[in-house]
């Protein structure tokens, strides 16, 4: 039984929640040759303050990004 925990931060409209977990469940059979209902997707999801990539904070990024286009 293929399990798969996807890890990012909040904010993803519950359709783009559903299209990614369906389309890495897709992968799964296709690569693996799984029972499609064998496949196990979750989504752990975290604010966007408990998060850092490259040390910055992702909220920061996000504002910086959203400042740089207004």
């Amino acid at each position: 039984m293929p399990l798969v925990n996807i890890h990012m931060a909040k904010g993803r409209s519950a359709d783009q929640k559903r299209a990614l977990m369906t389309a890495i469940t897709d992968a799964v059979v296709d690569t693996l040759a799984a029972p499609r209902d064998s496949v196990r997707v979750w989504i752990s999801e975290m604010d966007d303050t408990d998060y850092m990539a490259a040390g910055e904070l992702i909220a920061d990024k996000r504002a910086r990004l959203d400042a740089q286009d207004g």
